[in-house]
């Protein structure tokens, strides 16, 4: 994975740029990483595989009971419970 400077990336942008649609890149700050850029592709793959996880980590809750039902009951129980903190 290549690193950039972030001085670098701001003053080169163009060439920042293409370099990312290639392959990733650390953005770093004073020789500190402080980002990772991704090809957009990579990103909407990333993004696809984050929602699957959460929609089948909710559905295991589900299945093992591990769930609690929303309704106005539990919602004013649960804003009291924030105001007595």
């Amino acid at each position: 994975m290549k690193t950039m400077a972030a001085s670098v990336a701001s003053k080169q942008f163009g060439r920042f740029l293409d370099t990312v649609q290639r392959e990733q890149m650390v953005v770093t700050k004073k020789n500190r990483p402080m980002a990772v850029t991704v090809p957009f592709q990579d990103w909407e793959e990333l993004s696809r595989l984050f929602v699957e996880r959460g929609l089948n980590q909710g559905m295991e809750d589900i299945e093992n009971g591990r769930f609690q039902e929303m309704n106005d009951a539990s919602t004013l129980s649960r804003l009291n419970h924030f105001r007595e903190m």
